[in-house]
């Protein structure tokens, strides 16, 4: 909650209700609690604490989920539709700024000719490769789940002969945005991390699209380390 500003009366107490500490209650218990704080061996009073809180700073990785791979078709070729996109991975919490990984695109149906595999290969995310490119008359591979945020693979296409036309590959999902960095809240809040889902691979067509890769997120605070893999909540105390 934090403590008053200058003004408004302050105890030993209310600076023990904030940062805890034991009985019989001494200020040398609070050196560089907060910022603004005296460090040890400094002169130290109760007006130091005028406006401080007890915080918690904590690190995160987090990658939203992966891209679709768009469907591949036996005759003609396809447009500007896509496959799923994957979701939005993000953490949340009273008095931070809210971080997000956006899901990677779902790619398009049937635009990749029938003669290369150039395109088809789904994204690699920074948490692993995405499948490989997809043969002719085959459906697409799905991204390896633990490969977090990686696109799948687009459906394979067809080649010509005398008794049709050729079919185009689908094109691979991109691979998910990864953010890095550190926030800092008060201690006790609760944060919700919100791990983004895989995009579906295109199912219009002949041969599927391979589903991308979930997304993920860690939050490491105080030298201990919690992976996310599906949503949740976390609450941070000092």
């Amino acid at each position: 909650m934090g403590l008053p500003n200058a003004g408004v009366p302050l105890s030993l107490d209310d600076i023990q209700d904030e940062f805890g500490g034991s009985n019989p209650i001494g200020l040398s218990e609070y050196f560089s609690a907060a910022s603004g704080v005296p460090a040890s061996g400094n002169p130290i009073s109760v007006s130091d604490f005028y406006g401080t809180a007890n915080t918690v700073t904590f690190s995160y990785e987090i990658i939203g989920g992966g891209g679709g791979g768009g469907y591949g078709l036996e005759d003609g070729y396809g447009s500007t539709a896509r496959a799923g996109s994957g979701g939005t991975s993000s953490i949340t919490g009273s008095g931070m700024t809210t971080v997000t990984a956006s899901g990677g695109q779902g790619g398009r149906h049937a635009v990749i000719s029938w003669d290369t595999g150039v395109g088809s290969k789904g994204g690699d995310s920074y948490y692993g490769v995405g499948p490989g490119q997809t043969a002719n008359g085959v459906a697409g591979a799905s991204a390896v789940s633990t490969h977090y945020g990686a696109g799948g693979s687009g459906g394979g296409g067809d080649s010509p002969n005398k008794f049709d036309s050729s079919g185009g590959k689908g094109e691979g999902g991109d691979a998910a945005t990864r953010q890095t960095g550190t926030r800092t809240v008060t201690s006790g809040t609760t944060i919700t991390i919100t791990i983004g889902a895989a995009g579906a691979g295109g199912t219009g067509g002949n041969h599927a699209g391979g589903n991308g890769a979930a997304g993920y997120a860690r939050i490491t605070v105080g030298g201990n380390v919690y992976p996310f893999t599906s949503s949740g909540t976390l609450t941070l105390s000092s």
